[in-house]
């Protein structure tokens, strides 16, 4: 108060705020085992550490792995010795686009995917796949990279990327960069013992695609479900087709019995009734209750009707 003892009004609020960031500070670190943060600049320095440290696991955005790590502990169970963080790498970073293709860095977080100009043509249906992960904040913290390297079977990029036919770019220790296609990434269980860099999708300006994801409940906003769709359309049929599906249980897949059954389909809704009776029971029964099966139905249903709608207007 003004009158008792010197006049700094803030001095008291300013001590205040910096003994709870100490503590908070405390806290966080009090939540998990003992660890070496790696904070490289460069992506050479990033992959000689990746190679050296050998107990290592890489933090991107860090929305997926330090809840992990706080779990690991409360349940006791090891953690690893070394943290690589990617953050200060700006190489990883940014979107670009030309004619052909759009690639999209790694360490780019999806709200400036969802925010960049860049995303025309088939590219349009990332503001849809972004603007449906988790919330805003999660959105400003979470990365490209770390959605789709996480190695948790329900993250929305997969089924996307697959849809895309995208390939994904990783760097080794030696400088040399490999190349592997998302659908190929995710049937390998999304593993690699390199850093993952970039991803590039192909434009395809006459392609229509349609997404759909179902929450697991109202109050956590995690999917249960998704499934992306893809065609081309000649002559009033799909063709070109790629029906990709996250059942959350396994990693993202394409339904190759759906899409023999669509390619070269008329686009009527009557396709999309009868596309129903093709699916691969083997992707959508596999632990889904009634209530999820009816789900993916619906989905599939609406989105087929969807770019069949789009393919006459």
């Amino acid at each position: 108060m003004r009158g008792q003892g010197p006049d700094f009004p803030l001095a008291g609020s300013s001590f205040f705020v910096i003994l709870l960031t100490v503590n908070h500070f405390l806290s966080a670190i009090m939540l998990l085992n003992p660890l070496t943060y790696h904070s490289p600049k460069s992506l050479k320095e990033a992959t000689q550490l990746y190679a050296s440290l050998g107990d290592v696991k890489i933090l991107a955005g860090g929305t997926f792995l330090l809840n992990s790590l706080k779990l690991f502990k409360r349940k006791g169970t090891k953690t690893a010795a070394n943290i690589l963080s990617l953050r200060k790498i700006e190489e990883l970073k940014g979107i670009k686009a030309d004619e052909k293709m759009l690639s999209i860095g790694a360490m780019t977080v999806i709200n400036e995917l969802f925010d960049s100009p860049l995303l025309s043509d088939n590219f349009q249906l990332l503001h849809t796949v972004c603007k449906n992960i988790s919330t805003n904040p999660i959105r400003n913290m979470a990365t490209v990279g770390g959605n789709l390297t996480c190695r948790y079977t329900w993250t929305e990029m997969g089924a996307v990327m697959i849809a895309f036919d995208a390939d994904m770019h990783f760097m080794d220790v030696e400088g040399r960069e490999s190349t592997v296609t998302a659908e190929e990434f995710f049937k390998n269980a999304a593993k690699s013992d390199k850093i993952f860099t970039h991803i590039t999708l192909k434009r395809d300006k006459t392609s229509i695609m349609a997404y759909r994801r179902v929450r697991k409940t109202m109050h956590v906003d995690v999917p249960m479900l998704a499934v992306c769709l893809k065609a081309n359309i000649k002559d009033d049929h799909l063709t070109n087709v790629r029906v990709t599906v996250n059942n959350g249980n396994a990693f993202a897949q394409r339904d190759y019995i759906v899409e023999k059954f669509l390619e070269g389909a008329p686009c009527r809704p009557e396709t999309a009734q009868q596309a129903l009776d093709h699916l691969d029971v083997n992707i959508y029964d596999k632990r889904s209750d009634e209530y999820k099966s009816h789900m993916f139905r619906i989905s599939i249903k609406s989105a087929l009707l969807e770019m069949m709608g789009v393919s006459k207007s």
